[in-house]
């Protein structure tokens, strides 16, 4: 393995995405997912861009890439097109120890963004390592039919009694045998069957 697989907490965290085309439109709406705070630097923007600034989402900087906007991000994105401009985005980030993503050039990411899916709590992520997203993507659609949305009414009933659990049973392997019993029995049958 290649890459730890980890999610990060971004809500209200502060990322830069360099580009405004469609590419850029993608993980941008992915950060708008979770919650974070957005920049977006580039002199035009896709109709999909120019919604999420007009909704007040995303801060729009409507200006080619410059060193000096490197800063104060724990994240950043460059989905620009231009290798130059990419790989501009990429030193910089590096020299200011902010995570770093180059889209298609998997030499220069720090993370690779996965292909995703979600039945909220839960959520399933799949990558390649950057080798072959179209693949990550189908193995998620494969998943999709074998995942049905009901996961996450499952997932979010286990995490309102979770603390109740924790106070009646005190070892880690009785909360165990406890969860595995109602995720593998009835319970969890009539909240995936509504």
């Amino acid at each position: 393995m290649d890459n730890l697989p980890i999610f990060l907490d971004l809500k209200d965290k502060s990322c830069l995405v360099v580009g405004g085309g469609v590419v850029a439109a993608r993980k941008m709406s992915l950060l708008c997912r979770v919650k974070a705070k957005i920049t977006v630097v580039s002199p035009a923007l896709s109709v999909t861009m120019r919604i999420r600034v007009g909704a007040g989402e995303v801060n729009w900087l409507a200006t080619s890439f410059s060193t000096e906007l490197v800063m104060n991000f724990v994240l950043a994105i460059a989905a620009t097109g231009d290798d130059d401009v990419n790989y501009q985005v990429y030193q910089h980030a590096k020299a200011n120890n902010i995570l770093v993503n180059v889209t298609d050039n998997p030499p220069l990411c720090d993370f690779i963004l996965p292909s995703i899916l979600e039945r909220f709590p839960i959520v399933v992520a799949v990558s390649s390592g950057g080798e072959s997203p179209i693949l990550a993507r189908q193995l998620r659609a494969c998943l999709e039919t074998l995942i049905p949305p009901s996961y996450g009414r499952l997932g979010a009933l286990v995490g309102r009694y979770r603390d109740a659990v924790k106070t009646k049973f005190s070892t880690l392997g009785m909360r165990r045998r406890f969860w595995e019993s109602i995720l593998q029995g009835p319970v969890a049958d009539h909240v995936l069957a509504g």
